[in-house]
C-alpha cells in the first residue's frame, strides 16, 4: 500500500506532505498505516471542501492498494471524524514541501 499526503492551506499556506509505502515501514509502523487507511473508510475518490472556506487547511490523501487507486480533498470542516486518526498519523510522518 503506498499513501500520498499533502497538507497545504491555512492562514500561512505552509505545504507539508510525505509519502508512505507499507514495504518499506517498519512492521508496526506499516500495520498501523493499514489499519488507519481501513478504518477511514476512503473508498471512493473525490474533492470535499467547504464553500467560501477561506484560510482553512486543506488535506489531500491518495491511497494506491494494488489495482485500486482513491483520491481525496478534504479541508478542515469536511474532514470526516473516522478520517481523522489518519490525518494525524500522515501529519506525524509529514516534513515542509515545496510550492505546488
Amino acid at each position: 500500500m503506498r499513501v500520498t499526503f499533502v497538507q497545504s492551506g491555512g492562514v500561512a499556506g505552509v505545504r507539508r506532505g510525505c509519502e508512505l509505502d507499507s514495504a518499506r515501514l517498519p512492521r508496526g509502523e506499516a500495520r498501523e498505516l493499514e489499519s488507519l487507511v481501513t478504518d477511514s473508510q476512503l473508498v471512493a475518490s473525490g474533492v470535499h471542501r467547504s464553500p467560501g472556506g477561506r484560510d482553512l487547511r486543506l488535506y489531500e490523501i491518495r491511497v494506491e492498494n494494488g489495482a485500486e487507486t482513491v483520491s481525496v480533498i478534504f479541508d478542515d470542516l469536511t474532514l470526516p471524524e473516522r478520517a481523522r486518526p489518519l490525518v494525524g498519523f500522515l501529519r506525524r510522518k509529514a516534513s515542509p514541501r515545496g510550492a505546488a
